[in-house]
């Protein structure tokens, strides 16, 4: 196993955010809670809120529009960055999205972080009408038009799904050249093509458990340096469950009804989908496998990190040097089956004992 040199730049602190509908709450208060405990982030010394985006099921996610919330978030905020994870290139014009994200750190004051990806959900590419075999293409493709139209006064671009013909695209990100960029990977595919563009990363282990990220992540470093790229200072953020209990025992089963309705959640999204859509098909029966069985010690072996402050504090120092992370990512209440004091306990505990071990 290949283990990298800690960098002597700070360790950056997030929180992922999806906002699941939850029994008993309006969606309105779902979002009102999650600005709330993006609130209390920012005074316990977060440094970054990251926030899904996905489309077509609120027992997944209500944050279909992230660019829109980040404003709101500045407004109510002073410090914290606030970023996507990630935006749907394939899913939008890419002259759309430049306008939006630069609207969207112009009006919080340049805290834009610029998160991006392909996706691979079916119902988002079957909803918008896209096909699914595209989005790696279009990814690219948008990418280059989003960074030509923060970078060019003005610009033209003749492309496969896009053409532009001499155009200036305002406002301008606050940010200059342009807000971070990082992509999300999850696959061996996305890995080797996101390192031969050099592009820093955003993963998590909801989608690539540790032992693939294992895999990966070398595939990732061998078409990095092949490609002529250096290791940057911000190049690899990693998203974690996460809950900091009282005991290791404790965390663990606070969060298990989270864990198996995070995967009735993902089943309900998949199960929309009409029988004719059948790509779809092996990924439902996957889930469906874990549900009727689910491999709980395993999850929290090789995807989350749920535990007590020691416990935590040397499982992600662990990954910070196997990994080389530069940002930690917490998703603190995974199905959204916590009290919403138990988060707020979860979020105080990890800032007071764990953060500053790993500073």
């Amino acid at each position: 196993m290949a283990a990298y040199a800690v960098c002597s730049f700070a360790m950056r602190f997030g929180l992922f955010f999806q906002v699941s509908e939850s029994a008993g709450q309006t969606q309105a208060e779902r979002f009102a809670e999650m600005f709330d405990l993006i609130v209390l982030a920012e005074s316990l010394g977060f440094d970054v809120a990251y926030l899904a985006e996905l489309h077509f099921g609120g027992a997944f996610s209500l944050l279909s529009s992230p660019l829109m919330v980040v404003p709101v978030i500045a407004q109510r905020t002073r410090r914290i960055r606030v970023g996507t994870a990630v935006s749907l290139l394939p899913l939008h014009h890419p002259l759309q999205i430049a306008e939006q994200a630069a609207t969207a750190d112009l009006l919080s004051g340049g805290r834009l972080e610029f998160g991006v990806g392909r996706g691979s959900i079916p119902t988002q590419f079957h909803g918008f009408r896209i096909a699914s075999a595209e989005n790696r293409a279009r990814f690219d493709e948008a990418l280059e038009i989003i960074r030509l139209a923060w970078t060019q006064d003005r610009f033209s671009y003749r492309g496969r799904f896009h053409e532009v013909d001499n155009l200036s695209i305002v406002p301008r990100p606050l940010q200059r050249p342009h807000p971070p960029i990082r992509v999300g990977v999850h696959s061996a595919e996305s890995f080797a093509h996101i390192g031969d563009r050099g592009w820093p990363i955003y993963s998590g282990t909801t989608t690539t458990p540790l032992p693939q990220l294992r895999e990966c992540m070398a595939i990732y470093r061998a078409h990095l340096a092949s490609a002529g790229h250096a290791w940057g200072a911000e190049q690899m953020a990693l998203m974690f469950p996460m809950h900091v209990g009282a005991s290791g025992d404790a965390a663990r089963e606070a969060m298990r009804p989270g864990v198996l309705q995070y995967y009735r959640n993902v089943e309900t999204i998949f199960a929309q989908l009409p029988d004719a859509y059948g790509e779809h098909l092996p990924r439902l029966q996957g889930v469906r496998e874990t549900l009727a069985n689910l491999p709980y010690d395993r999850f929290c072996r090789d995807q989350a990190m749920f535990g007590d402050a020691v416990e935590l504090v040397d499982r992600l120092q662990a990954a910070r040097e196997e990994f080389g992370l530069s940002q930690i990512i917490g998703w603190f209440d995974q199905g959204s089956r916590l009290p919403r004091d138990e988060v707020e306990r979860s979020m105080r505990r990890f800032a007071e004992t764990v953060m500053p071990k790993l500073a």
